[in-house]
């Protein structure tokens, strides 16, 4: 889905359902979504990065199999 064309959210609403999806994070997984909500992306190290990126990988994929 990459291009030159900025995407919006109702371009991604349309590739999924409503509905609830469930994924298992790991106790350092779930540290990093709350360090993350508490100081923000701008303040993430690179490693914090790599963890919560591995979050978000797991969340598409349970959401990907959802549809």
């Amino acid at each position: 889905m990459r291009d030159d064309k900025k995407r919006t959210l109702e371009d991604y609403r349309t590739l999924t359902k409503d509905g609830e999806v469930s994924v298992h994070l790991t106790q350092d997984q779930k540290a990093m979504i709350l360090k993350t909500y508490d100081y923000g992306l701008n303040k993430l190290t690179d490693i914090d990065e790599m963890l919560l990126s591995a979050v978000i990988r797991q969340m598409k994929a349970a959401i990907d199999q959802d549809n």
